[in-house]
Formats: C-alpha cells, sequence, structure tokens
C-alpha cells in the first residue's frame, strides 16, 4: 500500500465475525486506520462523528443495512469509497440494488472474501480519490484564475465591479449582490470566493426553491427522527460551507422564521440542527443575492431589518446589459469561443451589422439572455460568418428591421449556380405586391430552381440554412406543390 494512504480511515461494518477478522487481517501493516463494528447503529455514530474514507460493509446482512450505510457515508462524506460484501450473483438477481447503486461508483466483493481481492479494489479506491483530489485542486486553481476573467467587459459599471471583488474578497465581510435576473450575481459569488482567503467550499443554496421547514433542514440540517423520513441525521448547508462561502440566492424569499435563525448564525456563529440541542459552531463566510428591494422590505417589516444590516455589510449593485450594452461584442466573441468549443464547431464570427443590430436590444434577460441567444445561433449555424439576417427574428423586429428588408435575390455565383450560365430565375412578379409578397416570391424560385434543397437556397441567398427554414414556414411555402 503506497505510503500516501497513511492516516486513511476504513470502517468495517460486517456481521460476521470471521469475515470481520479476516478483513482486519488484510489490512493490518497498511499503515491505516481500521475501526471494526458489527453493530449498524454504531456504524451510523461513526458515520457522523469522524471522517471516514473508506467504508467496507455486508450489502445484505440480517443485521447490516449496507444502503443505508452508504446514504449516510456518501451524505457526510461525499468522497467516500465504498466496497459492499456480497453473496454470489447478488447483482444480477437483484435489479433494484444495481439501480440504486448506479450514482455512486462502488466496488463489489462476493463471498468468501479473497485477500487479494480485496487489496487490488482498496487500491484503486484510493487511486480514484488521489484523482478526485488532484483534479479539484486544479480546478480551484483554474476558477480562481479565471473568476475575474469571467466578468468580462470594459465598461465603467463592470470595471468598479472587478475592483471591488479584488479588494474584498480576502476579507471576512457580508456581502448583498443586488441585480436583476440574469445580470450575474452568482458568477460574482464565485469570484469572490475563488479570490478569497478561505480553503472550505462554496456551497449554493437558492432560498426560492423550498417551503419554509424544507429550507430550514436544507441550511441547518436534521437530526435522525426530528421528522417523519429523516431516517438518518444530515448536515445542512452551513455545516457544509464550514471554512468556506455560503452563497444564499433569493435571500428575499426566507420565511421570517429562517431569517431569524440566520440572523443568530450571522451573529453568533452558532446554530442547532433541526429536531438537536447540540450546538455546532461554524466558520462560514456568507453571500447573498436579490433583485428585490430589501431596504424597502426591511422598513415595511417584510425582511427582518436586523438581518438586512447584517447581509448588506458590502452591497455590490450590478447593471443591466442595457446599461454596459458596450460590453455586448466582448461578451458575444466570449460565448461565440465558448459554445464553438463545446460543440465542436469552427470558430464563428458576427458580421458588424450583426453586432450592432444586437446592442439595439434591450435584453431584458440581460446577459444570460445574450448568452442563450448565442448558443443557439452556433448549435444552428452552417456559416462560418452569421451575418443581420442569422439573428433571431425577435432581436431584429425588436431593432426595427424588417425581414424583407433583408432577404434579396443577388446575382448568383457561377461556383454556386444550379441552374446553369445562361439561365436565371422566373419570378412572378407584379405591379401592385407588396414587398413581402415580392420576397416570397423570390424564396419560391429560388427553392424551385434548386428541387427544393434549402442549403442550396441558402448558400444562392447567403444567409443561413435557419433563416431559410423559418421564412418558408412564415411564407407557406413548406408543401412541395408550392414550389
Amino acid at each position: 500500500m503506497n505510503t500516501t494512504n497513511a492516516q486513511k480511515t476504513v470502517l468495517i461494518v460486517d456481521a460476521d465475525r470471521i469475515e470481520r477478522e479476516l478483513v482486519c487481517e488484510t489490512l493490518a501493516g497498511k499503515g491505516l486506520r481500521l475501526l471494526v463494528t458489527g453493530n449498524m447503529y454504531q456504524a451510523f455514530h461513526q458515520i457522523e462523528h469522524l471522517k471516514i474514507d473508506i467504508l467496507i460493509a455486508q450489502l445484505k446482512a440480517e443485521r447490516i443495512d449496507g444502503l443505508a450505510l452508504l446514504e449516510a457515508a456518501i451524505q457526510h462524506h461525499p468522497d467516500v469509497g465504498v466496497i459492499f460484501i456480497t453473496e454470489p450473483n447478488i447483482l444480477e438477481t437483484d435489479i433494484g440494488i444495481k439501480a440504486m447503486l448506479a450514482y455512486k461508483d462502488t466496488y463489489f466483493l462476493s463471498k468468501p472474501v479473497n485477500p487479494v481481492h480485496l487489496e487490488a479494489l482498496l487500491h484503486r479506491t484510493f487511486e480514484n480519490q488521489r484523482l478526485t483530489f488532484e483534479n479539484r485542486q486544479l480546478q480551484s486553481q483554474i476558477d480562481e484564475k479565471e473568476g475575474l476573467r469571467r466578468l468580462t467587459g470594459n465598461s465603467p459599471q463592470i470595471t468598479k465591479i472587478r475592483d471591488m471583488i479584488t479588494q474584498i474578497a480576502p476579507t471576512k465581510a457580508t456581502v448583498m449582490i443586488h441585480g436583476a435576473r440574469g445580470t450575474g450575481k452568482e458568477l460574482v459569488a464565485r469570484a469572490i470566493h475563488h479570490r478569497s482567503l478561505r480553503h472550505g467550499p462554496l456551497i449554493a443554496f437558492n432560498c426560492a426553491t423550498l417551503n419554509e421547514n424544507l429550507a430550514e433542514s436544507e441550511l441547518f440540517g436534521h437530526e435522525r427522527g426530528a421528522f417523519s423520513g429523516a431516517y438518518y441525521q444530515r448536515k445542512g448547508r452551513f455545516e457544509l460551507s464550514h471554512g468556506g462561502t455560503l452563497f444564499l440566492d433569493e435571500v428575499s424569499q426566507l420565511s421570517m422564521s429562517n431569517q431569524a435563525r440566520l440572523l443568530r448564525v450571522l451573529e453568533e456563529r452558532e446554530f442547532e440542527r433541526v429536531g438537536g440541542d447540540k450546538t455546532i459552531q461554524v466558520d462560514v463566510r456568507v453571500v447573498c443575492a436579490t433583485n428585490h428591494d430589501l431596504e424597502g422590505a426591511s422598513k415595511r417589516r417584510e425582511f427582518l431589518p436586523d438581518l438586512y444590516d447584517r447581509l448588506n455589510v458590502v452591497p455590490i449593485h450590478l447593471p443591466t446589459l442595457q446599461e454596459r450594452i458596450e460590453d455586448v461584442p466582448l461578451l458575444v466573441k466570449d460565448f461565440l469561443e465558448e459554445f464553438c468549443q463545446q460543440n465542436g464547431k469552427p470558430l464563428i464570427t458576427l458580421a458588424p451589422e450583426a453586432i450592432r443590430t444586437l446592442m439595439k436590444y434591450e435584453w431584458p434577460g440581460n446577459v444570460r439572455e445574450l448568452k442563450n441567444c448565442i448558443e443557439g445561433i452556433v448549435v444552428t449555424s452552417t456559416q462560418s460568418t452569421l451575418q443581420q439576417i442569422d439573428l433571431p427574428e425577435r432581436i431584429l423586429k425588436a431593432a426595427g428591421i424588417a425581414f424583407s428588408n433583408l432577404l434579396s435575390v443577388p446575382d448568383i455565383p457561377k461556383s454556386v449556380d444550379p441552374i446553369g450560365d445562361e439561365q436565371h430565375l422566373h419570378l412572378n412578379v407584379k405591379v401592385g405586391m407588396s414587398l413581402d409578397e415580392i420576397n416570397r416570391e423570390a424564396l419560391r424560385a429560388t427553392l424551385a430552381s434548386v428541387d427544393n434543397n434549402k442549403a442550396k437556397a441558402a448558400e444562392i441567398l447567403r444567409v443561413s440554412r435557419r433563416t431559410i427554414q423559418r421564412k418558408v414556414k412564415e411564407y407557406g411555402l413548406s408543401d412541395e406543390q408550392d414550389l
């Protein structure tokens, strides 16, 4: 066994004394701390109060519930390795067990226990844990380096926010992030955490997703038997973020009761789990976010004034995208690179006129809406440079640009001319036709000339295939007899 595994703790839970002794003999002298029990409740106690790296347990036994132990171990130790001792062929005969274990990498050792196989599985588990740790360390370094870079833009507003993050991140001050939906509140919270001096994790919780009782349990944890369905003790978000940062999104949605409990944690740095009387002390930095007027709510006594004062120590106000519209070109460039890489496409660019059109749009969904827009453009694109006409129609209409002003029938380049050098499109254009009707006829004739091949029609008209498909539907040209 590698010496780097020294101080690792292995919990062995087996009702069979002979099997327990065999496992202990196999692992003896390996530099491991061995905890051994044949008692289910003692195993739960050790999982709760001690750091467990490996759980070795019977999967099915008269006095051992391996699945319950697995659930508790994952809850308290997310990176725990699990080796189950099973009856031969149990996984082939019990489909329910396979389904329940699908979410967690778990190894199985059939009875009778083979010491060589056990040691091999243990070595593989430690190697997986080492790789997980190294990947997490590397990702943490990347996140810290990239944290501020993800706040793209050169506008005065975003520049000021980056400077503020650099200044406040190393402190312990509580931060309140104010901003409309889609402005990047969680992105700012992550940048604050990654540039802080805290070594614990960043744990996020959306206060608007659960009712009062469930939110209380999620934040502060609960004891076994605290309420119906509480089969084992569970740590809450405050305990899980010990030494790190807790990001509370939509904090305005907390009930008055949970607001009071949150206020106490901020003031005393301690709390009790639901159904428990043991006081737990935590070192957690709280960063919260809201898109509501909490100051007004506190004056109306809809939000605890004392809690508002404790949360609003350092306020950060995020501008809407419309307020920093000059950042759109840089954001578009970043999003194009991101989604082209994700989808395995060559880098796509937007024509200057398309960028100017994006800057005319008000973006009610802010940066998130722009990001989703660019993702849609990337995944449906067939060209390396996209034009104004390739933008979503809602954006063109909002910018006061009609599709009929964009679609025309240019001279057909010989290199892509599907109807020959001496032939031309035959348009049924009559005096009095509207521009929309003329454009419909131009699109109809182009499609007819290429046997309804929309890709060729898009190439001829110098627009995207997506645009052709949209206009075919709008002009009612979806049936071949219309062509």
